[in-house]
């Protein structure tokens, strides 16, 4: 793909991302996943992991971020969980659980590998949040 196209697909799935209509933001997340290295589309992934209208994408978001979003990512969504106390992220809690617990993704290596220096309080208190929910 040229870096035209490239750019033009990530303004679209922006774009989109913004759309009043949940299915709408929760589509974007497959194209912003596909760009996951641009700052832009890092970016609004995050910010989507507090989306005001969907906890289902919220949980969406999550899930690509920790998925393909390195260590970054991971870290992103992590904090999101020590950081937050709503009915809301206890959904992204059990999506990085059941993660986990199906062997889709090792959420608990993946965090392992993590510099701890990188880690921020939040993202500490996520990752023991998330170790409780798994039940160690």
């Amino acid at each position: 793909m040229s870096d035209n196209t490239a750019d033009s697909k990530l303004a679209a799935d922006l774009r989109l991302s913004e759309s009043p209509e949940w299915a709408d933001r929760v589509r974007a997340i497959d194209g912003l996943v596909a760009a996951v290295d641009s700052p832009q589309a890092r970016a609004r992934l995050e910010a989507m992991l507090h989306d005001a209208g969907d906890v289902g994408v919220q949980v969406a978001a999550a899930d690509a971020l920790t998925r393909f979003g390195g260590w970054r990512g991971l870290l992103a969504v992590l904090s999101e969980l020590g950081r937050r106390d709503d009915s809301d992220v206890d959904y992204i809690g059990y999506r990085l659980s059941e993660l986990e617990e199906s062997g889709e993704f090792a959420v608990l290596d993946a965090a392992a590998a993590v510099d701890p220096s990188q880690m921020s309080p939040e993202a500490v208190q996520g990752l023991q949040d998330l170790k409780k929910l798994i039940g160690l």
